[in-house]
């Protein structure tokens, strides 16, 4: 895999440069440190609250690591939201540990779902047109 295509790349370490793609879903490439650059792939609907970062690290020019890592945000709403129900609903006590436990593997799973098609969508723009 060659190096990050240059209408992704920031023009200085530690900035950031959003692209905007014809469907109206944006990829946006921070420069975080020599070699390395955390790459976010924002569909064009509100999903992007759930949509992973990528940690992409080279050496030689050549993609070295893949990192994901899961977006904050979306586990500070899904506790807004397990909050609210259990207010709503009057949830007994017992049961709080359960809904907190599903709260956190439900994002997990919705990560990974929204994070394959994300890393698909950033390996196609952003790499792939240096191959062609």
């Amino acid at each position: 895999m060659s190096k990050i295509s240059k209408e992704f790349l920031p023009f200085q370490l530690g900035e950031t440069k959003k692209v905007v793609l014809k469907n109206g879903s944006s990829i946006t490439t921070k420069w975080e440190k020599e070699n390395k650059y955390i790459i976010r792939y924002k569909p064009e609907n509100y999903a992007d609250y759930f949509s992973p970062y990528f940690l992409f690290e080279f050496e030689d020019g050549m993609l070295k690591r893949t990192i994901p890592f899961p977006n904050k945000r979306s586990f500070v709403y899904m506790i807004l939201i397990l909050i609210g129900f259990v207010l709503y609903k009057g949830i007994k006590p017992d049961m709080y540990l359960t809904f907190f436990s599903f709260s956190i593997i439900f994002t997990f799973i919705l990560q990974i779902v929204v994070g394959l098609p994300a890393y698909r969508h950033i390996m196609t723009n952003v790499f792939e047109k240096n191959e062609k």
